[in-house]
């Protein structure tokens, strides 16, 4: 098997099942691949939904089932578990492709040694593009804003609000849209099941960069994202979600006095947030709580 595509199936079987039909209508019929679907623990009417797609008729689609949510992950982990391929893209569900987007990736990646991860073009459902890529949080740009920290660091990254034109190395990719080597996957150990939504992405993209490869955007391949698509529900709990997996990405990767400090910067952005009115209670409480990792939704199933 060349490719494993792997997504994650929770409770958004519509977008699931429109995600398929992207592939199926625009991926060369010639290339060798297959789809695996790691469902989340849905509710039963969706996972029927989806199991009853006339689409799931092409064997190239799997569809296997968890017991509980593992998050993206641990659903990323499973898919890949259950997959053969000697490439892995994740995609989410809420992404559709609009051209074929294995062919680019894989090309690129074949002829360059030092590429550990790609994305492709991810655009909104505007047309517009979208955040392709983005920065790893540091405390110079925390303290004194982006634009500093990018005239620190000169061109070592692109600014996320540049569109790119030809293959560019970035910092930290989308975790709506990534490719890897299967070999080069395992060496890093795949994703960290330690998060259980938020945050994966930059833990993933940093790890390559420290194994000493490189995360580039490449602009053939071209999906579009509808944002949160699969999350619109529990907004709350999601968003206290983030902040707690950035506090295990700031101790993991950081010195603990460093991630004390970006915590702090954190809970004071969430305090301004709380007094104009831009965020609720339950948030500055986890915030004065200390972000603790029994408030996760992991725990709320």
């Amino acid at each position: 098997m060349k490719v494993s595509i792997i997504t994650i199936n929770y409770n958004s079987s519509e977008f699931t099942i429109k995600l398929i039909r992207s592939i199926l209508a625009n991926i060369n019929s010639l290339s060798d691949y297959e789809i695996i679907i790691t469902d989340n623990a849905s509710h039963e009417h969706d996972y029927k939904m989806l199991t009853s797609s006339s689409l799931l008729i092409d064997p190239r689609i799997k569809v296997y089932r968890n017991k509980i949510n593992n998050g993206f992950s641990g659903g990323n982990m499973d898919g890949y578990n259950k997959s053969s391929g000697e490439y892995l893209l994740f995609i989410n569900n809420d992404c559709e492709c609009k051209n074929d987007v294995l062919q680019p990736l894989i090309k690129f990646i074949q002829n360059n040694d030092t590429a550990g991860l790609l994305t492709g073009k991810v655009l909104g459902l505007d047309g517009n593009y979208s955040g392709t890529h983005k920065l790893f949080p540091c405390l110079s740009r925390s303290l004194l804003g982006n634009e500093f920290g990018r005239w620190i660091s000169k061109t070592k990254f692109i600014s996320p609000k540049e569109r790119i034109t030809k293959p560019t190395k970035v910092q930290v990719v989308t975790g709506a849209f990534m490719f890897f080597k299967r070999s080069f996957f395992e060496k890093i150990n795949g994703f960290d099941t330690q998060f259980f939504l938020d945050c994966e992405e930059e833990d993933i993209s940093k790890r390559v960069w420290d194994y000493g490869k490189e995360v580039y955007m490449i602009p053939e391949p071209e999906v579009i994202h509808e944002h949160g698509g699969s999350k619109k529900d529990n907004t709350q709990g999601l968003r206290n979600e983030f902040y707690i997996s950035y506090k295990k990405l700031m101790f993991k990767h950081y010195s603990r006095s460093y991630s004390v400090m970006m915590l702090f910067l954190i809970s004071l952005k969430i305090l301004r947030y709380f007094i104009s009115g831009r965020c609720k209670y339950d948030t500055l409480k986890l915030a004065l709580k200390g972000f603790p990792e029994e408030c996760s939704l992991r725990y709320k199933q």
